[in-house]
């Protein structure tokens, strides 16, 4: 049945009418009633969709700064390692340059070449230690990149 306005109801209706209006009138509230009822819940389901979506939008939110957090973190541990990195590099270049010279050098020079390649020796120790502790670090740090969300 459509809708009917309530402006289709005389508002003084005859007496021998009067039976026949208060029927229409009652069909016609009943029937806005089942449609509001339908509206409401209609309005309910879209609210319940809203509350689940912004749930997922607020967890989705959590995860990503989680993951920016993660992000930032392997930034800083990358920096770190490239930082031990260039150590080992210049450590070891410098134990080479150190043995090609004290191949061209004899007497007390090599004595001291010897002192000098093992002070290189020891801090390439020193920077092994480095590494083995950042390597550790990432290991045990929650948010190391084998303990990213979507990565287990």
């Amino acid at each position: 049945m459509p809708l009917r306005s309530a402006t289709d109801f005389p508002v003084t209706p005859k007496p021998e009418a009067l039976q026949d209006t208060y029927q229409g009138c009652r069909a016609a509230l009943v029937s806005a009633n089942r449609s509001r009822g339908l509206l409401k819940a209609q309005s309910d389901k879209r609210g319940v969709v809203i509350a689940e979506l912004r749930r997922e939008l607020v967890e989705l939110e959590a995860d990503l700064a989680d993951e920016a957090l993660a992000k930032a973190r392997l930034h800083a541990l990358n920096a770190k390692l490239g930082t031990v990195i260039r150590e080992l590099e210049e450590t070891g270049d410098a134990m080479v340059g150190l043995i090609d010279e004290s191949e061209r050098q004899s007497g007390f020079w090599l004595v001291e070449m010897f002192r000098r390649l093992i002070e290189q020796a020891t801090r390439w120790r020193t920077v092994k230690a480095k590494a083995a502790a950042l390597a550790a670090e990432a290991t045990t740090d929650p948010s190391s990149p084998s303990s990213l969300p979507g990565e287990r």
